[in-house]
């Protein structure tokens, strides 16, 4: 009767920590709940949860049996080399490995030693044998190791209490596998709408992030709202000189100037060729928008020294200022009509702009004024 109620627990735990694997994500929880699984019906005083890493070593993520325990062994590391020998050294016992006192652990691969009375007798558990419970994927790819110490009655398991352990590393194996899915899938979510959202070459938002970001800003009155359209002057000499693989290089590098000066939470798109858009919100910004414009022309303005060679590029800075509850887009427009009429003041028109400009912006292209 008392086998059947072991079973019955066993059952019961193994349950409990299937619907954990299903239900939560955190494959921490999860790993905790396998240790203290074993620790409270399978029988043994310790368990421990090491995790596979990249590069073959293991790391200690979940451990039961004491807090003691606990802090002694989180998060230690040991390296695959030293695993490898030692399961190189152990005995099969059917999918669980046991290294007998008397062979040892490889040097380097630091065990938890118990305060119990060493025995010669064969039946007994020596404060020097470990038991270790792979746990292996469908690949047979080994994401983990489970391993305890402290048996019930420090006698060496028996096959229940063997069987019970090897199902408890079945669960583990399943928790690593669908957190692990989880986390490519959640990575390849983020990736996707990353791509979505950002230009690919620079990083920057894209028109589609802009007018999501705007369209907040207008639902959030109360400060000041401003927008910057930014046209580079000579960039098409660059590509036209050098190639584009000097006008991409010359790109990126404006690119990380208006992030360094633009910091914190202010929206910057490449919404064109060589054209930009940036929206701030502030509490006055009419006093300082004057300013951040020249800071942008000038750092522009700065040679761009890389691979290709050196370039040099200008810029024209248009700027409009309202309200956050405004129309951020009617101020795009007055910004990118701003610029264009410096644009014109700073020389005569390119072949682009002979025939009318395209808007940089995330709407549709407005037509420039007459002077």
């Amino acid at each position: 009767m008392a086998g059947a109620d072991t079973q019955l627990q066993a059952l019961r735990a193994l349950h409990a920590v299937t619907k954990r694997v299903h239900a939560s994500l955190d494959l921490t929880q999860t790993l905790d709940a396998v240790a203290c699984g074993v620790v409270e019906v399978a029988g043994f005083g310790l368990a421990c949860v090491n995790l596979a890493e990249s590069n073959g070593d293991y790391t200690a993520v979940a451990v039961a049996g004491s807090d003691e325990l606990r802090r002694e062994l989180l998060g230690y590391r040991g390296s695959a080399a030293t695993w490898a020998e030692l399961f190189r050294r152990s005995e099969r016992w059917g999918n669980l490995y046991f290294v007998d006192h008397r062979t040892g652990v490889p040097e380097g691969l630091y065990t938890w030693v118990p305060d119990i009375e060493e025995t010669d007798d064969p039946a007994l558990w020596h404060p020097m044998d470990c038991l270790f419970a792979p746990l292996m994927a469908p690949s047979g790819e080994w994401v983990g190791v489970l391993s305890v110490d402290l048996p019930e009655g420090l006698r060496k398991p028996g096959a229940e209490q063997l069987e019970i352990l090897a199902l408890f590393a079945e669960h583990a194996a399943i928790a690593i596998q669908h957190a692990r899915l989880h986390s490519e899938l959640e990575r390849s979510r983020a990736e996707a709408h990353h791509a979505a959202t950002h230009d690919c070459l620079t990083g920057l938002a894209n028109r589609t992030l802009l007018k999501s970001r705007t369209d907040a800003i207008e639902r959030q009155p109360g400060r000041q709202a401003a927008v910057l359209v930014i046209d580079l002057d000579g960039f098409k000499k660059i590509n036209d000189a050098a190639g584009h693989e000097a006008g991409d290089e010359v790109l990126r590098v404006i690119a990380g100037r208006l992030r360094h000066h633009l910091p914190g939470h202010e929206v910057i798109a490449r919404t064109g060729g060589d054209e930009f858009v940036a929206v701030l919100t502030g509490a006055d910004l009419s006093a300082t928008i004057g300013g951040t414009a020249e800071r942008l022309r000038a750092a522009i303005a700065e040679p761009v020294r890389g691979a290709t060679g050196l370039h040099r590029v200008g810029a024209s800075v248009g700027w409009a200022i309202g309200e956050t509850g405004d129309d951020i887009e009617a101020l795009a427009v007055r910004a990118d009509h701003a610029m264009y009429r410096q644009k014109r003041r700073a020389g005569p028109p390119g072949p682009r702009s002979a025939g009318g400009r395209r808007s940089p912006r995330w709407a549709q292209p407005s037509t420039p004024p007459a002077g």
